[in-house]
């Protein structure tokens, strides 16, 4: 006989959604934005890995957090739901204590809740955070995030139910090879499922990746390509009659401009005038053609 298990709807855990590959490249963008983020702060530039996002329900992450954790609840419009923004406590201690010329070795002290300046470090760094993470959404969807309400605890911010389905994405950051902590950005399943289909296959354009030495050599070799550019002294008008009568030795009168056109492609890029130099007609460039608006 075959097994039969029993199945609850809105119970089990749920399969890994589509859009989690579209996540993933968003969180390795928003990873890099992170790290020079955290450099100025933390004196040192920091490791940054962006790990796989993943569904897992809320109670389960809830479960892992500790309790005297910073936690910032925003609502990211236009999507649905609220978004969780988790900062670790011993990680906040560290960098203050660097920031201020320590190297991130001091005791922790008992952790009741946060001190004053901890909680101006706390604001500065998921303030910057969710201003990146609109900044990777904006090839995708433009979003604004709005701050509801920041507090030490999971106990206190709890913005879903334990079975409800959401969506982890976790940075884990390092200043030195003693510790790491996690940075866990928690989106509800619902909201993400919205925007799905614009997380398919579009891959948003980074331009922290452009090589600025490939750039170099670019420029310099196409400052190298040869183009043709030739001048027009004249346009005489004929009409068919005089056209179809034509025969060498014939005398077309023309008068040419005093301004002429220096033309490379189908562009008029410069105006001047014909003269000689050194034994050799020449054209001297009078205006160029952003000066005469054409």
């Amino acid at each position: 006989m075959t097994d039969v298990q029993a199945y609850a709807f809105g119970q089990a855990e749920s399969q890994a959604p589509l859009m989690l590959s579209g996540l993933d490249r968003l969180g390795e963008k928003l990873g890099r934005r992170l790290r020079a983020l955290m450099e100025p702060i933390a004196g040192v530039r920091p490791h940054v890995a962006a790990h796989d996002a993943r569904a897992l329900e809320f109670g389960a992450w809830a479960h892992e957090v500790p309790g005297s954790s910073s936690i910032g609840v925003y609502r990211l419009s236009p999507l649905k739901g609220q978004v969780l923004l988790r900062l670790d406590a011993a990680m906040i201690s560290t960098l203050v204590d660097c920031f201020y010329g320590g190297i991130g070795n001091r005791a922790l002290p008992p952790r009741g809740e946060f001190t004053p300046t901890e909680d101006r470090l706390i604001t500065r760094i998921s303030d910057a955070f969710m201003a990146r993470l609109v900044e990777c959404w904006s090839d995708m969807l433009t979003i604004e995030a709005g701050l509801i309400v920041r507090e030490t605890g999971i106990g206190f911010a709890a913005a879903a139910q334990p079975g409800e389905q959401m969506v982890l994405q976790r940075f884990l950051i390092s200043v030195s090879r003693d510790a790491e902590w996690p940075i866990d950005l928690l989106f509800p399943l619902s909201a993400l499922r919205a925007v799905e289909p614009l997380m398919g296959n579009r891959v948003p354009v980074d331009d922290e990746r452009a090589d600025p030495v490939w750039q170099a050599r670019i420029v310099q070799r196409m400052r190298d390509i040869r183009l043709p550019a030739r001048t027009v002294l004249a346009r005489p008008d004929l009409s068919l009659a005089d056209l179809m009568q034509l025969k060498a030795g014939d005398i077309i009168p023309v008068t040419i401009n005093r301004s002429l056109p220096l033309i490379v492609g189908d562009r008029i890029v410069a105006h001047g005038s014909i003269g000689e130099q050194d034994g050799r007609a020449a054209f001297q460039i009078e205006k160029l053609a952003q000066e005469t608006g054409q």
